[in-house]
């Protein structure tokens, strides 16, 4: 989706009787389309094939010989048995960018375990580091998914951008496991210089004091106070200015051992007044912070209308349908967005194009490179 929003033209290869299985995932489902589905799958053209006839591995491969990419997350192995792996297709395009997203990589005894996120963040640490009181907690979004999919985009720029040097294809990996770990560089590194996992955190932050939600009058506020400098400001907002020289709280180093008495403290303070209140005095100094809010509130809140972060679409069946734009921006361009498709809806016109240009030349020997598949 990401290089879909950027202009590439993704062909997106499904199981013609079931399709993608975040399809079926839900509730909720709108107009009989799963939402999970929806929100993952814009700017992509659906073809359906069956990769157990061998006609349809067929066009598979004649897709794959006009591609630049080829992104695929079968397990490993199941690519080679059908014939679709990098060392088969690059025969026909050696140009080829061939990209392997897998739950543990290509290598090593976990190999052919399949992996999901919710597998991936239990194995990772991240339950228990983001847990608190010895209760591990999962993200409500899929981060380990997430985060593959980001970094596996970033490989496949820089592979397209080595190419043109180079005029070669490659083959580059990510897996699930490694990219949750690498995005959890803190507690990652924590344990290779300490020999130690990190303790559960929950909503604080371990490093930096205050750094988490504070409770007010009514709801809690987020407040983060990453520096001495900002630390004094936030001292004065609360009225306590001798805080900044106290030795118990001066530096962060101070604050961190002495945390318990400190958000006591705080608290206190703050328990007086509204989160509402609190956000308009820490304004004033220039303190870190923000509300707690659902999601339904941030997409009202000022800033977000201001942004215009919702763009509209037509989809085949539901009709207008209202998705997250992109958060990457450009000054000079905007970005195109189409609808998610329906499963199949583009698989007779993709499959005419193959056939029209086998009409017309050898497909082998186009190397202009229109696709992402």
């Amino acid at each position: 989706m990401l290089l879909g929003d950027l202009g590439a033209r993704v062909i997106k290869i499904e199981e013609p009787r079931t399709g993608d299985e975040t399809r079926h995932w839900g509730p909720p489902f709108i107009g009989g389309e799963s939402v999970y589905f929806l929100a993952l799958n814009r700017n992509k053209e659906s073809v359906a094939l069956d990769l157990k006839l061998s006609s349809d591995v067929a066009a598979l491969r004649r897709l794959a010989a006009e591609a630049d990419v080829v992104v695929q997350n079968f397990r490993p192995g199941v690519a080679e048995r059908l014939g679709i792996d990098y060392r088969c297709l690059r025969t026909d395009n050696p140009r080829l960018i061939y990209a392997s997203i897998s739950g543990f990589g290509l290598t090593g005894p976990d190999r052919e375990r399949p992996g999901y996120d919710l597998i991936v963040q239990a194995m990772s640490g991240m339950m228990l580091a983001n847990g608190s009181a010895g209760e591990p907690a999962r993200a409500c979004f899929p981060v380990a998914d997430v985060l593959a999919g980001q970094f596996a985009s970033q490989a496949i720029l820089a592979a397209l951008y080595e190419r043109q040097r180079t005029g070669q294809g490659t083959h580059v990996e990510v897996s699930l496991l490694e990219s949750l770990l690498f995005a959890m560089s803190l507690q990652s590194a924590a344990f290779l210089l300490t020999g130690k996992s990190p303790a559960p955190q929950g909503a604080e932050n371990s490093t930096v004091v205050p750094y988490q939600l504070l409770r007010c009058q009514d709801v809690p506020l987020a407040v983060g106070v990453p520096n001495d400098r900002i630390w004094r400001r936030f001292c004065d907002a609360l009225g306590k200015p001798e805080w900044a020289q106290d030795e118990r709280y001066r530096n962060n180093k101070s604050r961190s051992s002495n945390r318990v008495t400190l958000i006591e403290e705080i608290e206190a303070i703050m328990g007086r007044r509204s989160s509402a209140e609190w956000t308009k005095i820490l304004d004033r100094h220039q303190v870190p912070c923000g509300p707690l809010l659902s999601v339904a509130e941030i997409f009202q809140h000022p800033q977000m209308l201001a942004r215009d972060n919702v763009v509209e679409v037509d989809h085949p069946t539901v009709g207008p349908l209202k998705l997250l734009s992109n958060p990457m921006r450009f000054v000079d361009r905007t970005m195109g967005y189409r609808s998610p498709p329906v499963l199949g809806q583009d698989t007779a016109k993709v499959i005419e194009e193959l056939e029209s240009q086998a009409s017309t030349e050898p497909v082998v020997s186009n190397r202009s490179g229109r696709r992402l598949l």
